[in-house]
């Protein structure tokens, strides 16, 4: 744009309008922006540069990006099996605001289906072949949070060379950690998650991630910030292990925790037999002093 624009504008300055016509679609910033947002043009522009459009959403600087997009929606599919037959399940706008794209959620899907998305167009009614699309299956939904959420902890959402297969590892890792410290006391996989497991699991990675990929020597304030991350992500854990924090489910109410062994001291008074008295009793098994008065023997 060559203009500032401010909210509600339905006129924007382009350096050149050829090739933009009338239903034609346009993204106004960068994709991933915050204040990204899809507009439709309004009519065949009649000059070089002003392009009549619908009423912007948000504020725009003079030099923004403007690009024009054949699909301003994604449709969703779902079957029981990839090579299924696939069902629609909704359609919504494209988030050209999301770094990770358009997020569905799907209530009634579990992690065995397979989802496919296409692009539509809705004011042309084309959309992409369905056939085309790529399959895959819902194991994301089994993460307790997303990669783009590890990316904006981490300050890295526009770190393109940080692939995501890399921040992936660090998830991975990160969630592992985390339920081989509670599995003692939670069931796992929690379900549902959490809010706090995901700013833990953030926390973890976006440290890791820091720490690794800059390392100490690389750049001591980063790895300084990470480690920071980590310190908090731990004594997060630490109040989870010791029950001074307790996890909720969005509604607040309590996660129920494991059926815990019951521990109890018993007998002090010594006889004169081998058994000198109980010790301690964990469920069915009895712990005993030979001799209290030689703990060793």
């Amino acid at each position: 744009m060559s203009d500032d624009i401010a909210i509600a504008t339905t006129s924007i300055s382009v350096d050149n309008t050829q090739g933009f016509f009338i239903d034609n679609y346009l993204v106004i910033e960068r994709i991933g922006s915050e204040i990204a947002e899809i507009r439709k043009i309004a009519a065949t522009p009649v000059s070089d540069t002003d392009i009549t459009i619908e009423a912007m959403k948000f504020a725009h600087k003079d030099g923004t990006q403007v690009q024009k997009i054949a699909f301003n929606q994604r449709k969703f599919y779902r079957a029981n099996a990839e090579t299924g037959t696939y069902v629609v399940l909704g359609t919504k706008d494209i988030e050209v605001d999301r770094p990770e794209g358009t997020f569905y959620e799907d209530t009634l899907g579990t992690s065995s289906h397979w989802y496919k998305c296409t692009y539509y167009n809705s004011t042309t009614g084309v959309e992409t072949s369905l056939d085309d699309a790529v399959a895959c299956q819902a194991a994301e939904s089994e993460h307790y949070t997303a990669l783009s959420d590890i990316r904006k902890q981490a300050g890295f959402e526009e770190a393109f060379g940080i692939k995501d297969e890399t921040i992936s590892d660090y998830r991975d890792e990160s969630e592992n950690e985390f339920e081989a410290t509670v599995v003692s006391i939670y069931t796992i996989p929690l379900s549902p998650k959490p809010k706090i497991v995901r700013q833990i699991i953030n926390l973890l990675a976006a440290g890791n991630l820091l720490i690794k990929e800059y390392g100490m020597e690389a750049d001591i304030e980063i790895s300084k910030s990470g480690q920071r991350m980590l310190d908090r992500a731990y004594a997060l854990i630490d109040k989870i292990v010791k029950g001074e924090l307790k996890l909720v489910d969005d509604d607040g109410n309590e996660l129920g925790l494991k059926n815990s062994a019951t521990i109890a001291s018993t007998s002090n008074v010594y006889g004169t037999k081998d058994n000198k008295g109980e010790l301690y009793n964990i469920g069915d098994e009895n712990f005993s002093f030979k001799d209290p008065d030689n703990p060793r023997s």
